[in-house]
């Protein structure tokens, strides 16, 4: 008796996965008569868009390591005038203050190599004592 129902059982099973038809029949000619639609598409663009764009486009950026000049770290009014009187002294070199808890930074100069950041910092160590080289992540986009 259980040698007949394992046979039965068997023999249905077999018919049932090879009594199955392949699914590959498509009908290529339907694709062919399918017309394309043309439409318009509207966009309107408003101030909050254009600032998410210019949020993600600073989110974004390329940063490249660069060798930079600290000429003073401490309180505001003592960085914004050694920034004054390096502005003074070479007024064609951009000095930026940057603040950096708990301390406002003068810096200057943006170099690819230490060497060319070592002969500026020779030129600016007889007028700021104190500054040395260090290096930084910078954006791309600070460099234009």
């Amino acid at each position: 008796m259980k040698k007949k129902f394992i046979l039965y059982l068997f023999s249905l099973i077999t018919s049932l996965i090879f009594g199955q038809e392949p699914i590959n029949k498509w009908d290529y000619n339907e694709l062919a008569n399918t017309k394309i639609k043309e439409g318009t598409v509207t966009f309107t663009n408003t101030s909050r868009i254009d600032d998410l764009l210019n949020k993600s486009k600073r989110l974004n950026t390329n940063k490249i390591k660069v060798f930079r000049i600290q000429l003073y770290s401490g309180g505001r009014d003592t960085s914004s005038e050694i920034r004054n009187k390096f502005q003074r002294a070479y007024p064609n070199v951009i000095a930026e203050t940057s603040y950096e808890q708990p301390y406002f930074k003068t810096k200057v100069g943006v170099f690819k190599s230490r060497l060319v950041a070592e002969k500026k910092l020779h030129l600016y160590k007889s007028t700021f004592p104190e500054a040395y080289i260090f290096e930084e992540m910078i954006s791309i986009d600070k460099l234009k």
